[in-house]
């Protein structure tokens, strides 16, 4: 299916954009206008922002999400008792120690089954490609972070493969993934956790660059934006998460 009027109608997305002129509320707001295999490839971008709630319920954060299948409450309620939603989302809580704040390795167990569940699931082939690289370049930031604790760096992969294989022994600075990751210079660099997640965002944004196609019109080009502007979104919300705690934080002293 193409999408004539919605690729006429978006506004150009830039990384570092200060505000959105079309919201993903906006966007998403009738799915009637989707094709029903694309709708459903949508949703499962969508329940990327409930994985992202639950990390941050699981670890004690604020978790203001607006774009959810679920919802906030949904996920408090299935924490203390998991019953609804997606299976693989109720295994995974069920493991849960209750009443724990969740460690990284959690977290990164959760995204795993989130990846598996959405590389399984999901038809488009774009996609399936970005989860896949979305979830190498979320092991490598992993691998990088043991190493700088001085932690045992494969207790924090997720998965398997080459790639696993690679990190797992090499003991170069680069993990040797230099040449198949041009942008491990890029992550090497970065000085800061803030830093590295505006890298991690450049490398995501690149890729969909990239493998978005030429076709304005298709499903292609229009998945690219909506990822485009989850993560433009969530940037935004996050940024003013911390103005306010920078607020509440002057107004105690």
């Amino acid at each position: 299916m193409k999408y004539y009027f919605l690729a006429t109608y978006l506004p150009e997305l830039q990384r570092d954009d200060k505000k959105v002129r079309v919201s993903l509320a906006e966007l998403l707001g009738e799915p009637q206008a989707y094709a029903r295999e694309d709708w459903a490839d949508i949703e499962l971008v969508l329940l990327a922002g409930d994985i992202f709630v639950l990390e941050r319920l699981l670890t004690g954060k604020p978790a203001e999400v607006e774009h959810t299948l679920y919802g906030v409450e949904f996920w408090r309620e299935q924490i203390k008792s998991p019953k609804e939603g997606p299976a693989f989302l109720v295994t995974f809580m069920e493991q849960l120690e209750p009443g724990r704040l969740a460690s990284p390795k959690v977290v990164e167990d959760l995204y795993a089954a989130y990846f598996n569940h959405a590389m399984a699931t999901a038809r488009n082939g774009l996609l399936r490609n970005y989860l896949a690289f979305e979830r190498d370049l979320r092991n490598i930031l992993a691998a990088l972070r043991a190493r700088e604790k001085n932690l045992v760096v494969t207790d924090h992969l997720v998965g398997e493969g080459e790639l696993i294989e690679n990190i797992a022994r090499s003991r170069a600075e680069d993990f040797g993934l230099g040449g198949d990751y041009p942008f491990m210079e890029k992550l090497l660099a970065a000085k800061d956790p803030q830093q590295m997640q505006d890298a991690h965002e450049q490398i995501l944004w690149n890729f969909l660059d990239e493998e978005a196609g030429q076709d304005p019109f298709a499903f292609d080009a229009l998945l690219a934006y909506l990822l485009k502007l989850t993560m433009l979104e969530k940037r935004l919300a996050l940024n003013e998460d911390e103005a306010m705690a920078r607020v509440r934080r002057w107004e105690a002293l």
